[in-house]
């Protein structure tokens, strides 16, 4: 019993945990100094014949006088494809990762997917079929495609060379959940103690199952709380990595918050060195100079 009950609660804290240590990295993220801007057109929010061709709302006579058309639609499109479907590692990784990269992400969503099913099936058991299916999914694509990149990274010469031994952890702690997800389902083919666990924890009623099942479970808490401390991290700010860095088109005006953060990172003491830089002046003080130590004429 008291086992079960350390289920129950560690099931909650791990919960409880993610959601403070995402908040605190978002927050994080979001009061870091402004990205310098990338200029990689075509930007999404432009309309679409100038999506077309990579155009700017810059091309237009008195620019910054007009209303900006924007459209959010086709941001999240574009967002969508890359969260659903790889896009870019699709079309732009040499390695032929896509197959399996797709296949653990699915995996993940299906598993969130199978989790609020589970919860979902306690009210509503014709439901039970659609989450055996989708669970089922879950455990073989995120199990597969973990499996193949750590297979992919270690077999290729030159991908080896730059997978930190972190990447091949987070993929064995992957595999790791949905293996052990099959090996439950194996044990439970209609998810009947999965779903009495996760009854247990929204009850507070500790509830015996098989050590597999809890097993399982157990992992997943722990990759939850861990998971904000990682690269794996990225599901989360995919609005930061694309409408704030990738996309970030917006000119700056005079007084505005924009331009109030500007002014405070100019004035940021430089703590490192090059040729280019001078350490201990300004960032406004060092773009003023040719090169380190030698003032503008």
């Amino acid at each position: 019993m008291l086992f079960q009950w350390f289920t129950i609660v560690s099931g909650w804290a791990s919960v409880f945990l993610f959601v403070a240590l995402a908040a605190y990295k978002i927050y994080k993220f979001a009061t870091m100094p402004l990205n310098l801007r990338w200029e990689v057109y075509p930007v999404p929010h432009e309309t679409q014949d100038r999506r077309r061709y990579g155009g700017s709302y810059m091309e237009q006579t008195d620019w910054a006088k007009e209303s900006r058309p924007s459209s959010f639609a086709a941001e999240l499109m574009e967002m969508g494809s890359e969260i659903f479907f790889m896009k870019r590692v699709r079309e732009h990784n040499p390695y032929h990762l896509w197959p399996f990269s797709l296949a653990l992400h699915w995996g993940i969503y299906l598993l969130l997917l199978w989790i609020g099913l589970l919860a979902a099936t306690i009210l509503i058991p014709a439901l039970t079929s659609l989450t055996v299916a989708v669970g089922v999914a879950a455990f073989a694509l995120g199990a597969g495609g973990a499996v193949g990149l750590i297979v992919k990274r270690a077999t290729d010469e030159e991908m080896a060379l730059y997978t930190a031994p972190v990447d091949y952890f987070n993929l064995v702690f992957l595999a790791a959940i949905f293996g052990l997800g099959l090996g439950s389902w194996l044990t439970d083919p209609l998810f009947s103690q999965h779903q009495a666990y996760v009854g247990g924890l929204l009850s507070f009623r500790p509830t015996p199952v098989s050590p597999v099942v809890v097993a399982m479970f157990l992992l997943l808490q722990v990759f939850a709380i861990y998971m904000p401390f990682s690269k794996l991290f990225h599901y989360i700010v995919k609005h930061f990595t694309f409408r704030e860095t990738l996309w970030d088109d917006e000119f700056n005006v005079k007084g505005s918050s924009q331009d109030e953060r500007i002014a405070r990172q100019l004035s940021y003491t430089v703590s490192w060195a090059g040729p280019h830089i001078a350490p201990g002046k300004t960032w406004l003080e060092d773009v003023q100079v040719t090169s380190a130590g030698e003032e503008e004429k």
